[in-house]
């Protein structure tokens, strides 16, 4: 299951700030518990089995499951928790596939996650729905990156974050490893180095794909040719960037506007026919 097509929705969304007697009465969820141990300790009690739980980790309590908690009182909890719904696009209830207990640790961009959830929430403004449920969305975005598609480049090194914001944002430019390492605050080599081992291709590898795709985008949209496609992307050469898409791609650049034409053609036979027999009646 791809799980692309899920609909989450939030019931309970709390900053837990647990004191010494804080506890979670046993009972039966109806919801999923998605809980992330920000700080402290705390001890689950989940279908007769105990369960430890620190900082940095993250609870997936399924939907229909026994469960009760208290808080190590010599290390407080504080957590985030989310009682949420699964559902797919028939409205059906989905299995959210991460384990009971996982280990995320503590990074900046799930913290902010929350941060923000935690603001819209409270705030309560016109339409907050909408935006927590986007922030929900990436919260399991994070999670599933980690978790489900084994993304090894969820936590990036925030030197190589910083450089990867710039290739993002020169797309249309040459783009050299020496600005990029100067950005990084690194020497060309010990940056090309780090960026292989989040990355898992090299910077040049990175770069052209990021070029191809974002040539391939501006090749769907059916308003560019494959010279100028080319030229958006930092080519000047068109026969290096077509030999470049097709390596990374697997087909020429111009197999995207041949089938534009013929997806056009059709759409043209279509809407004839449909005037033809209108008319006719």
């Amino acid at each position: 299951m791809e799980y692309l097509g899920i609909n989450p929705q939030i019931e309970l969304f709390i900053n837990r700030n647990s004191t010494p007697n804080w506890i979670i009465e046993d009972a039966t969820t109806d919801f999923y518990d998605l809980t992330y141990i920000f700080k402290g300790r705390a001890y689950y009690r989940i279908n007769g089995t105990v369960y430890e739980v620190n900082q940095g980790d993250l609870l997936c309590i399924p939907k229909g499951s026994r469960r009760s908690a208290t808080t190590d009182t010599a290390n407080l909890m504080i957590s985030y928790a989310l009682n949420i719904q699964i559902y797919d696009r028939e409205g059906k209830d989905v299995n959210l596939p991460f384990p009971l207990i996982s280990h995320i640790g503590e990074p900046e961009e799930l913290h902010s996650l929350y941060n923000e959830l935690t603001f819209e929430w409270l705030k309560k403004n016109r339409g907050y729905e909408l935006k927590t449920r986007a922030l929900l969305l990436m919260i399991l975005h994070y999670y599933f990156k980690a978790l489900y598609y084994k993304d090894n480049n969820v936590n990036i090194d925030k030197r190589i974050q910083r450089s990867i914001r710039y290739i993002l944002s020169n797309l249309q430019n040459q783009i050299e490893v020496e600005v990029l390492a100067s950005i990084a605050g690194l020497t060309t080599a010990y940056f090309g180095t780090l960026f292989k081992k989040y990355m898992g291709a090299s910077v040049k590898e990175y770069i052209n794909k990021m070029k191809i795709n974002n040539a391939e985008n501006i090749l769907l949209s059916g308003e560019f040719t494959v010279q100028e496609a080319a030229y958006k992307c930092g080519f000047e050469d068109i026969y290096y960037f077509s030999k470049v898409f097709k390596k990374i791609k697997g087909f020429p650049p111009s197999r995207i506007l041949i089938e534009n034409s013929r997806s056009d053609r059709q759409e043209v036979e279509t809407l004839s026919k449909r005037i033809s027999e209108t008319n006719a009646v």
